[in-house]
């Protein structure tokens, strides 16, 4: 009889043992456990100031216009503005090479011609970038770069304008035609814009380029601020260039310095130069740079933690190291220092930058303690007192512009931005001391 019900009983036991099965596979199904709740981590504002577009950094610092024998010109952003935003909806056709090694002399006298408009650039602009404030009709650009803009309008044709797109570094010049363009409009509102810019001199050089200097002298404003009232937390940049601020470490270099630190970076804040160092050594490269990736890229970084504290322009490259640099202005002067930094600079290693070295303060959040009116020389004048100076070579000196000298008092309380003639040589900006504009002893300060 045992025998009779065992095939029963195993068939019983199989289904038993598949319906726990079942059952247990449904329960690690729908197993919810409880959780401890874990708070979400603050968001961290890394904005720090202003985002800025190319058209915002890339731009020329001097107008010219020549017509007949007579030059005029500006420094002053409003009068460069003016004219150079009423050509932004002409749309320049396809670049031709004309000249792949013209003379000094051959690019001064594209400069003097008549019926002919030159913006000044501080240093080569990729045309590519140029490519993102003046649509072109060709799209594909090619890579040259240039730091004068001729515009001509002396051709025969009563719609058609001419650019020239001239590299005094490389000697070359590029030509593109606008066409669709009212001449005669355009010549009749290059006259009443220009109608107030006072005359400028060519200062003509055998074998060199000339330069071009105001022949009236120049009334600029000096300001005073209150240093602490300027100052930005180097906080907010750690928190801006560091991925997790939370983990950086913070170290004082005594009264000097302060370094933050992870393990990867390393941000060093200099507080007599009020300024700040970060390095990524890992992003270290020894490549060279393609200059239109540079620029936007550089651009690019300080927009994302909106770093643009005051008015920068672009003001250098040197693609063999990858280095971008953007001048502080103030009212459209460029101002520079031997007390503290006056540019951001930035190096670009691999895929990422490399080295970033600023200021930490802003003029424009704070209003000046003291404001004072100073008189300079004319450029010409100026530029014939250092022809008298013997330790200057005057072959040397490739531009003059009027700028800001920044300087620190000895207790480090104000900041005193000094208007004064500054000239290029070698790359660098010189400033003019005053000693000298007054029939003193030479010398930089």
């Amino acid at each position: 009889m045992g025998l009779k019900y065992i095939e029963q009983v195993k068939s019983f036991i199989l289904l038993l043992l598949i319906l726990l099965s079942l059952t247990l596979t449904f329960t690690i199904w729908t197993y919810s456990p409880t959780y401890d709740t874990i708070d979400t981590p603050p968001i961290v504002d890394i904005s720090i100031a202003e985002k800025k577009r190319i058209e915002d950094l890339v731009k020329p610092y001097r107008i010219l216009y020549s017509r007949g024998e007579t030059l005029t010109g500006s420094e002053t952003p409003l009068n460069i503005e003016k004219v150079f935003n009423s050509m932004k909806t002409w749309e320049p056709q396809t670049l031709e090479l004309v000249n792949t090694k013209a003379s000094l002399q051959q690019i001064n006298d594209f400069i003097t011609t008549s019926n002919r408009v030159t913006f000044f650039y501080p240093t080569d602009v990729p045309i590519k970038i140029f490519g993102s404030i003046f649509s072109f009709a060709d799209h594909n650009l090619p890579d040259i770069s240039f730091n004068r803009l001729v515009i001509d309008w002396n051709g025969p044709s009563e719609d058609e304008m001419v650019f020239y797109f001239i590299n005094t570094t490389n000697q070359k010049i590029y030509k593109t035609l606008v066409d669709k363009v009212d001449k005669e409009a355009f010549s009749e509102r290059i006259i009443k814009q220009t109608s107030n810019f006072p005359p400028y001199n060519e200062i003509k050089r055998p074998g060199k380029l000339s330069l071009y200097v105001s022949n009236n002298p120049e009334d600029v404003k000096g300001f005073t601020y209150i240093l602490e009232e300027i100052e930005i937390s180097p906080e907010k940049f750690k928190n801006a260039l560091f991925s997790f601020p939370i983990l950086v470490r913070s170290n004082s270099k005594g009264a000097r310095e302060q370094q933050y630190t992870d393990d990867n970076a390393l941000m060093t804040v200099n507080f007599l130069l009020k300024r700040l160092s970060y390095v990524h050594p890992a992003s270290e490269s020894q490549n060279s740079g393609n200059p239109t990736e540079l620029i936007q890229h550089s651009l690019d970084f300080v927009n994302e933690h909106s770093g643009w504290t005051d008015e920068y322009r672009y003001n250098r490259i040197n693609p063999a190291t990858q280095q971008v640099s953007y001048q502080l202005y103030l009212n459209g002067i460029p101002v520079f220092s031997n007390d503290t930094s006056t540019e951001i600079t930035q190096y670009w290693g691999v895929n990422r930058v490399y080295r970033y070295i600023r200021p930490y303060y802003t003029l424009n959040n704070s209003s000046p303690i003291k404001t004072r009116k100073i008189q300079l020389p004319s450029g010409q004048g100026t530029y014939d007192l250092m022809s008298t100076i013997s330790d200057l070579k005057m072959s040397s000196v490739d531009d003059m512009v009027v700028g800001y000298y920044l300087s620190q008092d000895d207790q480090q309380l104000f900041l005193n931005l000094e208007p004064s003639w500054f000239y290029l040589s070698k790359g660098i900006w010189v400033r003019v001391s005053p000693e000298l504009l007054g029939g003193g002893k030479f010398g930089l300060e």
